[in-house]
């Protein structure tokens, strides 16, 4: 070779050096540039993409450039940005191509540039995937102006720097306003949940400030009262400086100092009559609830008791009207039970059969209505515990008889039957049985706990009374085929307690208990759907 030749091929050895040179230099500034996308001030994911196809055409020339993304939801890539403007299309057409031929995918499986001639043949399309080591985001791609041979292989391989420094800043933004909109979520959750809870505490003051009941706050280890509401002020009779830091035993609980029902006998609810001592002399009587609540980790006990003094005068005056009542029914009914005893006398031998029966009638359930008198006077007695209780001997079954004879028209109209029984066997109408009881409650007791027996027996099934002797005891049991409804079955023999009957009020039973427990005598039942009901009530005198 000539030495003319020679010192120009070296020169354009050197040119092409030089070339290459420029071209690393320029490709390392902008992977250093895309490396660092945080220089753009706070980007918009729309911004970033747009630059990233900016850069890109530093280091290759393109006839269009664009950015497809995963969508998350649908896993289609969708164009999300393209240069020049109004290019889109052109793009669209040759990537739908290299889609259905399996180009778009080989081309995420590379991890560099990936060049397909553009369906004119004349250009080359370059598409390189937009990927981090766990997932897939995108594609870059674009329509070159030159030959994939015009692209020194450094630029390429500072092009898929750029591409992955790029796909990097997207994930970093994408991060970056995930914490950000997850910060600000917090910030105006915390905000609301602060508002929530001053608005709750605010309602809480309106409500127990506003409350008619008096509310206190215990400390449950050591009794202090920490907090009262306003009601409860006015009904101790005292400013809140003399409550606060007072034991409630110096308030309301006088004689539990040691015996607390929830701190001490470990109840979680307490439900009772307290009587409140002023300081001015005046005592209140309440009804107070507690119950246990945790306060900064702490357990305390709130109180609320309300003033029961109007009440417990309306049930003085009460009782006092129905005494009243109870003494102004017996003189007419006096009346009402003797004048047929003095026509039955006078008119002894005038009176046909029918007639004498009519009075003798009248003359019964004048008794009997006098005898209901007596025993609603006895009932409140033996409640507030001051009946006089004198047993006298009595013959259970002619009583028994007795009973049955007044329920006989309602055994009739239910088509039941009745059977008398003792120790199993039928009994015979002349048996007796003496039981050392009273006469008046054992009447009571015998007919409620009947007449109960017949309500609520299913019509023609039977009804079995049953006396069965044992050492110390005698059992009267009283069986019909209904079931207790489930719902009242735990307080069977309480006050006012009743379900499917029509103008019941639920005193039957109740009495029959006061009755039993009067007598010293024991009552108890057992239902179920398959063997119906039987009321047992044990009388503890051996009967003969």
């Amino acid at each position: 070779m000539e030495d003319s030749a020679l010192i120009n091929f070296q020169k354009q050895q050197i040119l092409t050096l030089q070339e290459e040179k420029a071209a690393a230099m320029e490709a390392l500034d902008l992977a250093r540039e895309l490396g660092s996308f945080t220089a753009i001030s706070q980007p918009t994911r729309k911004e970033l993409l747009r630059e990233i196809c900016v850069r890109a055409n530093k280091m290759i020339s393109f006839q269009s450039c664009a950015v497809y993304l995963v969508d998350s939801d649908t896993q289609d890539f969708i164009q999300a940005t393209c240069l020049p403007d109004g290019t889109g299309d052109l793009l669209e057409h040759e990537i739908s191509s290299l889609i259905s031929d399996q180009s778009f995918a080989f081309a995420l499986q590379s991890e560099g540039p990936v060049f397909f001639l553009d369906s004119s043949r004349n250009n080359y399309v370059l598409l390189h995937s937009l990927a981090t080591p766990f997932r897939v985001r995108g594609m870059f791609a674009g329509i070159m102006f030159q030959g994939k041979d015009e692209i020194l292989d450094t630029t390429l391989k500072l092009f898929s720097v750029v591409m992955h420094s790029a796909v990097n800043a997207l994930e970093n933004l994408e991060t970056h306003d995930f914490m950000r909109n997850h910060s600000q979520e917090l910030e105006l959750r915390v905000q609301r949940r602060t508002q929530e809870l001053a608005d709750a505490y605010e309602r809480m003051n309106v409500t127990l400030n506003g409350m008619q009941a008096g509310v206190l706050v215990i400390d449950a280890a050591t009794h202090q009262i920490v907090d009262a509401n306003p009601k409860a002020l006015e009904l101790l009779g005292r400013p809140l400086g003399e409550v606060i830091g007072k034991q409630c035993f110096d308030m309301i609980c006088y004689s539990l100092r040691g015996e607390c029902p929830m701190t001490d006998k470990g109840l979680d609810e307490n439900n009772a009559e307290y009587l409140i001592r002023r300081p001015d002399g005046v005592s209140i009587p309440v009804q107070k609830t507690a119950s246990k609540v945790m306060i900064g980790g702490r357990l305390h006990l709130v109180e609320n008791f309300i003033d029961i003094s109007e009440q417990k005068k309306l049930a003085d005056l009460k009782e006092d009207v129905d005494r009243i009542m109870r003494h102004d029914l017996k003189g007419p009914l006096n009346g009402i039970i003797g004048l047929p005893e003095v026509l039955l006398m006078d008119l002894e031998n005038v009176l046909d059969d029918g007639q004498r029966e009519i009075l003798e009638h009248i003359r019964g359930a004048g008794y009997k209505l006098l005898n209901m008198i007596n025993l609603s006077l006895d009932l409140y007695k033996m409640e507030t515990g001051t009946y006089n209780y004198r047993p006298v001997d009595v013959d259970f079954y002619p009583m028994l008889r007795g009973v049955l004879k007044d329920l006989s028209e309602h055994i009739y109209w239910k088509k039941i039957e009745v059977k008398v029984l003792f120790e199993g066997a039928d009994a015979d109408c002349d048996l007796t049985f003496h039981i050392n009881s009273d006469e008046s409650l054992l009447y009571s007791l015998l007919s409620n706990l009947l007449k109960n027996a017949v309500e609520a027996s299913p019509s023609g099934e039977t009804v079995v009374v049953d006396i069965s002797r044992r050492a110390d005891s005698s059992v009267m049991r009283i069986h019909n085929m209904g079931a207790v409804p489930e719902d009242i079955r735990e307080n069977f023999f309480d006050k006012y307690v009743t379900a499917g009957k029509s103008g019941g009020t639920g005193l039957g039973t109740y009495s029959a208990r006061l009755v039993a427990e009067t007598i010293g005598g024991r009552i108890s039942f057992e239902s179920s759907e398959e063997l119906g009901t039987s009321v047992s009530v044990e009388f503890f005198s051996a009967g003969e």
